[in-house]
C-alpha cells in the first residue's frame, strides 16, 4: 500500500494513509517518541508501517507489534530499554480505552481478577523512572539506568492513566490474579515478601479499582 507508483491520486491516498498510521503510532507511544525525537520516530513509523500495515479501520489497535519490532530494529539497538518502554506505552494506551471497573460485590470476595484498565509489566530497566522523566516537567537526566528490575503497574483510577512501581509482594499478588489464580494462591505467592500484609494489600487494591470481579 505504501509503495510508490500509480497515478498521482494514489500517491495522495498513500500519503494520507501513512499519515494516519504515523499519528496513531505517535499517540500510542508518546514516551518512545520523546526519547528518540520526532524525526527518528517518523522513520520508525514508516519502517513499521511497511512491516505491519494496518488490517483494521480502527486505529486504536494499530501498533500492537511495535515493541517486538523495536527489539529487532537495528538502528534502535543503542537504546536497549526502548522495547520495554514501548511495552509500557502500549499498556497505558490500552488502559486509556479499557472498560470501566464494575462496582465491587463484597458478597463474593474471592472471585477476583484485575480490572480491565490494569496491567502489569516486569523489566530489567527502571521503566517507571523513565516514564516519569519523560512526562511534562520531567528530567530525563535524572534516570538511573542501573537501578535494576522494575515491577510496574499500569492502571486508570479515574480518567487518567497512571504508572507506578510495585513492591515484589504486591506484584506477585496482582500477577497471580491476572493469571487467573485463586485468591488463596495469589496470597500465597505474595507471602515470600515480608512487607506484604494480605488484608491491607487486598483492601488497598480493591479501593484503588485495580482488583475487581
Amino acid at each position: 500500500l505504501l509503495e510508490g507508483g500509480g497515478p498521482p491520486r494514489m500517491a495522495v491516498y498513500r500519503a494520507n494513509v501513512y499519515g494516519n498510521w504515523r499519528a496513531a503510532l505517535a499517540g500510542a507511544y508518546p514516551v518512545v517518541r520523546r526519547i528518540v525525537g520526532a524525526a527518528f520516530f517518523d522513520a520508525l513509523a514508516q519502517a513499521y508501517a511497511r512491516a505491519h500495515p494496518s488490517e483494521s479501520g480502527d486505529l486504536h489497535g494499530y501498533g500492537a507489534q511495535f515493541a517486538d519490532f523495536l527489539a529487532d530494529f537495528a538502528p534502535a539497538q543503542d537504546l536497549p530499554y526502548l522495547a520495554d518502554v514501548a511495552r509500557l506505552d502500549w499498556l497505558a494506551h490500552r488502559a486509556h480505552y479499557a472498560a470501566n471497573t464494575r462496582p465491587f460485590d463484597f458478597s463474593r470476595p474471592t472471585d477476583l481478577r484485575l480490572a480491565p484498565a490494569a496491567a502489569l509489566l516486569e523489566s530489567a530497566w527502571p521503566l517507571v523512572q523513565i516514564w516519569d522523566a519523560h512526562q511534562d516537567g520531567g528530567d530525563p537526566a535524572s534516570v538511573d539506568l542501573g537501578a535494576g528490575t522494575c515491577h510496574c503497574l499500569v492502571h486508570r483510577p479515574q480518567w487518567r492513566v497512571e504508572v507506578v512501581a510495585l513492591r515484589l509482594g504486591d506484584y506477585r499478588f496482582l500477577a497471580s490474579l491476572e493469571a487467573g489464580f485463586s485468591l488463596g494462591a495469589a496470597l500465597e505467592s505474595a507471602a515470600a515478601d515480608p512487607a506484604f500484609v494480605p488484608h491491607v494489600a487486598l483492601a488497598a487494591w480493591v479501593q484503588a479499582g485495580v482488583v475487581t470481579q
